[in-house]
This record gives structure tokens, sequence and C-alpha cells, in this order.
């Protein structure tokens, strides 16, 4: 009977401790399934759901981006937060009796049809190896990628490689990277497109009938490159292997420019240039006069908007056209885009303060840093590549600003905001069907981006 008894106390104790150790064992750290709404301005109320919250409000610490929310009510389950005035985009974090846990991404902005969205990146050409290989999208290689470009009249890309000197093509629904033109090794060659030579081709425009006009940066000139015509040609600044640099308008190889950058062509065939060393928009006629349109003068910290000579530019990087036919300039020192009317040069400030950071919000309010490469799409939506942020913002025509791509980390990462990772993000175009193209420059790489509804 003893003996009975002894094993029956045995069994108790070791069900006892099992249930002792399935007790430590169970999950004690507060988790957050939920913010809704996902995307709001600061200073406004959401609610956080999730599980072992503190009733008291006091005792939970939210934080939006490591800047810590009020708290307005509490239950076990959900919070009523205010979102703070500092944060910016990024996960949020609740922490209660010193145990933390992340939460989802939250997103700085107007709560427009952007927030019913999340975008999601992938590699869409390029091994990532530094090299110069034609062929299968996933084999090529590149070198020092800068920029991208959409043929509006075929749908192709057009890639400026310029570590390689070579102008690159993918066909709309290609499968492969081609050449266009250039040999490798930097030069200043005009002729047929299997002898011409580039010298730092750093990113491309396309006029409306296919012609590509490559901003030879290392030259100091705009290219012209007519592939139906077999035909480099320099379309302004210097001739010859003499590299010139200066600030001059004028007739189109008499002119000077000071480190371009970045071109787009308007449905007239005039060509915009930031020429960044010079800190001016310059329009090249389709004769090749150039005139300066904006910022003839030194660069400037500081948002000054109107005509010049009040206005000015410092170092402009990226240059687009909206829907409206105005100038988007991405102003990479003053940390700002700009919007220029192409008729009158009037500027106006679109997004950004003027001091450098990362953070979503109203376009005014919203913050970025070295913002480099810009494309507007077919609704008004304005696509920003960033270098110190290494992300790509989107400004919204509601006019909020949130980020679509990176998470401020140098790398490289696929997948969602937060997760996804780039290394110098130069450039950026958007096709037809909406699939955003960005220049992953040290990634070499062309990563693509495409809007998917939320569940």
């Amino acid at each position: 009977m003893k003996k009975i008894l002894y094993i029956l106390l045995a069994f108790a104790l070791v069900i006892a401790a099992c249930k002792k150790s399935e007790s430590d064992s169970a999950p004690t750290n507060p988790s957050i399934s939920s913010i809704v709404p996902a995307v709001a301005m600061a200073n406004q109320n959401v609610t956080i759901k999730g599980k072992r919250f503190s009733t008291t409000p006091a005792e939970n610490i939210i934080k939006f981006s490591g800047v810590t929310a009020e708290i307005v009510s509490a239950t076990d389950s959900e919070l009523t937060v205010v979102v703070p005035a500092n944060g910016s985009t990024g996960n949020v974090t609740i922490t209660v009796n010193g145990k933390t846990s992340k939460g989802p991404i939250f997103t700085y902005g107007a709560a427009d049809a952007a927030a019913d969205f999340e975008y999601v990146t992938s590699t869409y050409a390029g091994s990532g190896i530094s090299g110069n290989t034609l062929g299968p999208l996933l084999d090529a290689q590149f070198s020092t990628l800068e920029g991208v470009a959409l043929d509006e009249s075929t749908g192709d890309l057009i890639l400026a490689d310029r570590g390689n000197q070579i102008i690159k093509r993918i066909k709309k629904n290609g499968t492969q990277v081609e050449l266009v033109s250039g040999i490798k090794g930097a030069g200043t060659v005009n002729g047929t497109l299997d002898v011409a030579k580039f010298n730092n081709p750093y990113k491309v425009a396309v006029d409306k009938v296919g012609i590509i006009y490559a901003v030879d940066n290392g030259g100091a000139r705009i290219r012209k490159i007519d592939v139906a015509a077999n035909l480099v040609s320099t379309f302004a600044g210097p001739t010859g292997a003499t590299v010139t640099t200066g600030f001059l308008d004028g007739a189109s190889t008499a002119a000077r420019f000071n480190v371009p950058i970045d071109a787009v062509v308007d449905n007239s065939g005039n060509v915009y240039v930031a020429d960044a060393n010079n800190s001016a928009i310059r329009k090249i006629k389709p004769d090749g006069t150039v005139t300066t349109l904006v910022g003839a003068g030194p660069s400037q910290n500081a948002l000054i908007d109107g005509f010049w000579p009040n206005v000015r530019l410092n170092r402009p990087s990226g240059i687009c056209l909206d829907r409206d036919g105005m100038l988007l300039v991405a102003d990479r020192y003053n940390n700002a885009i700009r919007k220029i009317n192409p008729n009158t040069g009037k500027t106006t400030t679109i997004a950004g303060t003027g001091a450098a950071g990362f953070k979503d919000d109203e376009a005014l309010k919203a913050t970025f840093n070295h913002p480099f490469g810009i494309h507007a799409d077919k609704h008004n939506n304005i696509y920003v590549t960033e270098l110190n942020n290494s992300s790509v913002r989107m400004i919204t025509p509601q006019g909020s600003v949130i980020t679509i791509a990176g998470n401020g980390v140098v790398g490289f990462a696929e997948g969602k905001p937060g997760v996804s990772q780039f290394n110098n993000p130069t450039d950026v175009t958007v096709d037809d069907d909406g699939n955003i193209f960005i220049a992953d420059m040290s990634n070499n790489r062309i990563r693509k981006i495409v809007k998917v509804k939320k569940p």
C-alpha cells in the first residue's frame, strides 16, 4: 500500500513540475498585432491592438521609431495613442514591465489611397557582381549602374552603366540586357553606335520618338544617341576629347556645363539638364541653343522660392516632368524637392524642410537626406531616390511623403518597406503598368518595386 502511495505522490510531483514548466514557458512579453490606421499624421490618435498590455496607461511605453508617444487609454488588448510629432516612419515598439516587443511598420503621412497598398522590392536585373556581362537579366553584370529611364515609344528600359561607360537596354517584357552603344573605357568619340565612347554617363533621357540623350558627366556635355540612324553625336557642350567645364550659354558646342547629372525631354524636344556644380537648370532647344532657366549663381543652403535672381539651388541631381508639364528637381544639398515652371522659371518648394533627416509627414514637414533621382508617374505620384537614407520615397498627389522601399540602412535585402535595403539608389523610373524601377548603383542591380493591395 505504501509503495502505491509513493508512486502516486511521485506522479503528482511530475505533473506539478510539468505544469510549472509550461507556466514558465508561457509568453509574457507584450505584442502588437495591428495599428489602425497604419498611416496618419503627427498628433492624430491611432488604435494599437495586441496582447498583454497594462491597463494602467503610464505602464505602457509606446515608441514610434524610438520616439515615445502619449497613451490616452489602455486595456489589456487595446491602446489609444497620440502619434508623436517627432517620430518617423518605421516600426512601433511596446515596453511593459521592462519587456519590449517590436510591432508593425507605421507610416507618417496623409491617409490617402497610398495607405491601401504596400510596396514590395525584388531584383529585376543584375547578379550583384561588378562586371560587364550582357545576357539573361539575373546573370547580367553592371559596374556603378547610375541611370535608368523609360523609352515611352517602346516601353524599353534604357540604362546608363557608368562604370563600364556603356548605354544598355532591357526591352519591354524582355529577358536580356542588351547593348545600345559604348565601348568599355572612358572617352569621347562620336560616330556609329559600335565605335562611340562615353565619359561617365550618369543618367539618360529619352524623347517621344526614342532618341536617347546621355548626360556625359565626365565629358561635361550632353550626347545624342539616334539608334535608328546608327549615330552618336554631341548635342551640347564641347566637342573633341578635351574636357572643358564652365558656365556659359550659347550655341550648342559653344555652351559649357559643370558636372551635369540628369536630363529630361519635353514633347517639343527641349532638353532640360540638372547642371549640378553650376547649381542650375539649363534648357537646350532642339537646335542645340543652351540657356539657363533657374539658378545662375552660387549654390546656397536656403529654400528661397520665386524667380531668378532670388531663387537658389544647391547641386541639383535629378530632374523630371510631371503630368502637367512642370519640372520637378531633386535639389540634393538643399534636401528638398522643387517645382519649376518651364515657361517662367518660377520655382516653388513642394517637399522637404531643407534640413537633412528621414521623416515621413505632410510634404513640407517631411525631411530628406540627399535626394538624387526623381520621376513622376501618370497619376502625379512623385518618386525620389535618396543616397544618404538608402531609400525610395513617394510624394502622393494628396501631399504626403511616405517611404515605399528601404529602411535607412545601407545593404541589400528584398521585401517590404522596413525590410528592403539599397546601396546608393541613384535613379528611378515607372512604366505604364505602375512598376517602379530603381538603379541600385552600388549593388550593381536594377530593383523593381510593385504595389500590392493590402489584405
